[in-house]
This record gives C-alpha cells, sequence and structure tokens, in this order.
C-alpha cells in the first residue's frame, strides 16, 4: 500500500464519522418499529447522498440539481430520465431535507438561480416575461426534454410555481433576508411572479401527465401561479420591489374549476370526475403541501374523488398525499393502508432501493418516491404544517405502523434548533437552541395566549392539540 492509499479501515471509520454528523444535525428516530426505522434511514441516506455535503474544506462549488433517478442511474437510461431534474425536486425531494438541513435546500434554490438568464430567455422566446423555468434541466437551464415530448415541454409551465412555491417554504423556515436582498432570492421571486402575470390565458398540462394534449385552466398550476404572484407582494418590503396591482388582481381572480354538485375541485376545465383516469396527485395537492382554503368536506371530496382515478401503474410519492389528507381528517384505517402503499410495492431489498413504478420498475433509485414517502412522516405522522408567517405543531392521535414513538432531531426554525417527540398520548417540544442574535425572538401560541420560546425549555401536550411558533414580529408587519 503507497503512503497516499488509505487503509479500508480508514475509509470505513471516515465514513462513519461523516454519517454521524449528517444524524447529529437532523434525523428521525422510530421506536418500536425497527423495519420502519430502516426504511426513513435508507430513504434519507439516498437523498443525502445526491446533495452537496453539509460541511466541506474544499471550495465551494455550485450545486446543479437532483434527478429524480438520485445518483444512482440505476436504470436505463430513457427511464432514469437522462439526470435532469423536473418538478420532482421542489415538490417530492426538497421538503423532506428543509426543516432538518435548510442549508442544503438553499442548495437547491441556488441551481434554479444559478440558471436564471436561461429562465428569462426561456420566457422570452415565447413571448413571456420574467423567468420561466424549464419542464427538465440540466447544465445550461435549456431545456433538455427529449424529442416526441415537446408539448410537455411547453406546457408543464407549473414547474415555475413549484419553485416559488419552494422559495416560499425557505422563506417561512429561515426568513433568511440576506437571501432575499444580495443572493438573488428576491429576484427569484420577482421574475416568477412577473412570468405569471404576463401570462393570463392559462393553457397547459396539470401535474397528471396523462392529460395530454394541453387543458385549460389546470387547478393545481392556477394555486402555484397565485401563490407566487402574492409570494413577490408579501416579501416587496424586503425586496423593495412592488407588485403592480395588475397583477395582484390576476393573482386574486383566476379560475378554479369547480363542480358544484359534488362539492370537488375539477383538474382542470372538462375535467370528467366519473370516467378520467389520471396518473398521479394533483387536486389533492391543493389540500397538501399548498394548503389551499377549502372547507373539510371538500378536502375530503376532493381525496375520495381522485383514489379512484389514479392509475395503479403512476409514480410512487401520489399516495404518500393521500396518506397526509386522510390524517387531516382523522380517517386513520384508510390513512395507514395508503401509508403502506406509499412505499412497501416500490422500495426493493436487500438495500430499500426505490423504484418509481410497482411492476414496471421505471427510475431506479427514485428518490422522489423517498421524498413522498417523509412527507407522510414529517407532515403527516408528525403533524407540522408550514406557513409563511408560523410553523403549527399539531400531531394526529395515530403513529405509523407499529411505532410507539417519532422523535424528529434537530429541526430548524428561525435559527432555533427544536426537537420533537411524539407518542400516541403526549407530545413533548424541546427547545435544545435558540440563536437569538441573528435571528428575531420566537413565541409560541397555544389556546390563544403567546408567551416567548425560551432556551432549554419543554412544551408538553395532549397528541391533537395546536401549538404555533412564529416570530415575535410578524414578516413585514
Amino acid at each position: 500500500m503507497s503512503s497516499n492509499e488509505r487503509h479500508p479501515n480508514q475509509i470505513w471509520s471516515s465514513h462513519v464519522s461523516l454519517w454521524n454528523d449528517v444524524w447529529s444535525n437532523g434525523r428521525i428516530e422510530v421506536n418500536g418499529d425497527d423495519e420502519l426505522q430502516r426504511q426513513i434511514n435508507s430513504a434519507y441516506y439516498y437523498i443525502l447522498s445526491s446533495l452537496p455535503p453539509l460541511s466541506t474544506r474544499s471550495e465551494h462549488k455550485q450545486f446543479y440539481g437532483l434527478s429524480p433517478g438520485s445518483l444512482s442511474r440505476g436504470g436505463l437510461v430513457f427511464k432514469d430520465y437522462a439526470g435532469h431534474s423536473f418538478w420532482d425536486t421542489e415538490t417530492w425531494i426538497y421538503p423532506s431535507i428543509l426543516l432538518f438541513y435548510p442549508t442544503l435546500a438553499k442548495e437547491i434554490l441556488s441551481y434554479r438561480i444559478a440558471l436564471r438568464d436561461s429562465a428569462a430567455e426561456n420566457a422570452r422566446l415565447l413571448g413571456y416575461e420574467g423567468w420561466r423555468f424549464p419542464w427538465e434541466s440540466a447544465r445550461t437551464g435549456v431545456d433538455v426534454t427529449p424529442d416526441g415530448y415537446l408539448d410537455i415541454a411547453l406546457y408543464q409551465q407549473h414547474i415555475t410555481g413549484d419553485i416559488s412555491f419552494a422559495a416560499r417554504q425557505y422563506i417561512a423556515v429561515t426568513g433568511d433576508q440576506k437571501w432575499l436582498i444580495s443572493e438573488h432570492g428576491g429576484d427569484l421571486i420577482y421574475e416568477t411572479a412577473r412570468f405569471w402575470a404576463s401570462r393570463v390565458v392559462y393553457t397547459v398540462l396539470p401535474p397528471d401527465e396523462d392529460a395530454r394534449p394541453f387543458k385549460n385552466n389546470s387547478v393545481f398550476t392556477n394555486a402555484v401561479a397565485s401563490y407566487s404572484i402574492q409570494l413577490a407582494d408579501r416579501v416587496s418590503c424586503i425586496t423593495k420591489k412592488a407588485v403592480p396591482q395588475t397583477w395582484l388582481d390576476i393573482a386574486f381572480n383566476l379560475y378554479f374549476p369547480f363542480d358544484n354538485q359534488t362539492q370537488t375541485h375539477l383538474e382542470y376545465d372538462g375535467f370528467d370526475l366519473k370516467n378520467t383516469i389520471i396518473k398521479q396527485a394533483d387536486v389533492v395537492l391543493l389540500g397538501f403541501p399548498l394548503m389551499w382554503p377549502m372547507s373539510k368536506e371538500i378536502r375530503r371530496n376532493d381525496l375520495l374523488s381522485y383514489e379512484p382515478l389514479t392509475r395503479d401503474s403512476g409514480p410512487a410519492m401520489t399516495w404518500s398525499m393521500h396518506t397526509i389528507g386522510f390524517l387531516e381528517l382523522n380517517d386513520f384505517e384508510k390513512a395507514q393502508r395508503l401509508f403502506r402503499r406509499a412505499y412497501e410495492i416500490y422500495v426493493r431489498p436487500p438495500f430499500n432501493v426505490w423504484t418509481e413504478a410497482q411492476d414496471s420498475i421505471g427510475a431506479v433509485n427514485f428518490i422522489t418516491g423517498a421524498g413522498g414517502f417523509l412527507q407522510a412522516i414529517i407532515f403527516g405522522y408528525g403533524g407540522l404544517r408550514l406557513r409563511l408567517d408560523h410553523l403549527e405543531v399539531m400531531p394526529p392521535p395515530r403513529l405509523p405502523n407499529q411505532a410507539k414513538k417519532l422523535i424528529f432531531h434537530g429541526l430548524k426554525y428561525h435559527g432555533a434548533i427544536l426537537d420533537l417527540t411524539i407518542d400516541n398520548q403526549i407530545y413533548h417540544l424541546d427547545v435544545r437552541m435558540i440563536n437569538n442574535n441573528d435571528f428575531m425572538p420566537l413565541v409560541y401560541e397555544y389556546e390563544e395566549q403567546q408567551f416567548p420560546l425560551m432556551n432549554n425549555s419543554r412544551l408538553s401536550y395532549r397528541i391533537n392539540t395546536r401549538l404555533v411558533i412564529r416570530p415575535s414580529t410578524r414578516f413585514c408587519a
């Protein structure tokens, strides 16, 4: 062995040490269900292995995106999406790491910002303003969707709204004004809003890619477009980029197809609720992650209407969103069944490698599905909700599978590091650290009373009790 070579034991020890550093920054612990713990660990392992390291001695280099097939490129090139980045990044993978590793979430957004010139050119070529991000993106930001799918490249425009919504979530978790002002975060938010404002007629392809050719008024696309414009207005007090009233008029007057008889959102104009088969989660995303305002009745109707319409051969992540929805509605048996459906038939032994589809395999290793699965744990069974001005904690009275306890170690929120422990009756929120030097003081609200959130304190409540944590000064108040 030469002097430059490392002994295998040294390599192994270094590997273990570095991963211990990662887990100490944030992880999910399951008591009482070793198999579920392995599924969670492996899902995070594959996602985090596809992202930059949390710390490095080498010079920082630009991150160039996540592909649904992660770094493994384990499938055929055509089925593995050629390593390109899609909406999978911001909608399915990004939320699973945001609360634990916000610096990595920022790296993901930095990829889109780095390609802003191409996004501006993409919009200009189609006669629009602002930034229009490509459906399939690689190193340059030029749309690299393969020939034969150019209609998808042209009409899958919700991805621009998906990226803006990810920026909204990042601001909700960090309140990072430096990112808004000097790292082009404010530009990202404003220019995506400008794109939507310049594109008033919404002829698009929704997340349900079976809805070809293009459709009018995709309810999901209209929601992310509206949120995009609203976000630009919300942060304008910091970015100093005033949003014209005409943009806001568009945001608050977009048409949402709706069936009054069944009290159900329609995926797009003319959607047939009885005879249409869809590929994947679409309308149900209004309830989560978008949390679009609606009654519990409509939320239930959307879930019950679209579950039987979703084809069995669709991608893995769909059922995670149904799980979250039925947990919201306290239908725990249905949520549990759908939770198992969200991963058991897509994960392959012995290394818990994710596949895109249950029978035809599809992309391998499909971290889009892994991200959806982790969201079901964090936002479903963890009961966490990210609003622009607060973090809501309200775990449901049911844990997944055989779990006796869930522990979320190292949740990050506006400079605080929090540990959330949930059992079947009580949950505890432990404040491990608060950084009051660089962040506004935090408060918590319980039963309409407000108290300062103190370092090294513990808050304990019965399951299904709502707790709100927020900065003491509201965003742009």
